[in-house]
């Protein structure tokens, strides 16, 4: 870990490597070791809009639910990254719940949408 208590399974999200992605949870990374901001590796992966590292994730236990030190999710970030297909994916796998949800600064999946500028995806979630 580093100072950030960031292992290198949060590089190799935040970097969207997928093969060291695999090869790390093949070799025992914790899918759900926190960071210092209470992050886990799928909040980078979300970030970046990186679907299959997503998928990957959540196949191996990630949860979408988990809330960083603002009450954020996962899927806020999603929304901020610009990736329609990975938005679609949440709100397939229950993240339509979370469409409303607003964190601790009062933002919401829709503000971090109006963020980024994706007007694809600002329409989805209006």
């Amino acid at each position: 870990k580093n100072n950030e208590t960031e292992t290198p399974l949060f590089y190799a999200s935040k970097n969207e490597n997928e093969k060291i992605v695999k090869f790390l949870m093949e070799h025992g990374a914790n899918v759900h070791e926190k960071n210092k901001k209470n992050e886990t590796p799928l909040f980078n992966a979300c970030r970046n809009g990186n679907l299959n590292i997503v998928k990957y994730l959540m196949e191996h236990g990630a949860t979408m639910n988990e809330k960083n030190y603002i009450q954020d999710i996962p899927f806020f970030y999603a929304c901020e990254s610009g990736n329609e297909i990975l938005v679609k994916y949440f709100i397939e796998h229950g993240a339509s719940e979370d469409i409303n949800k607003k964190g601790l600064i009062d933002r919401t999946p829709l503000f971090y949408a109006c963020k980024s500028g994706i007007e694809n995806i600002v329409k989805y979630l209006i």
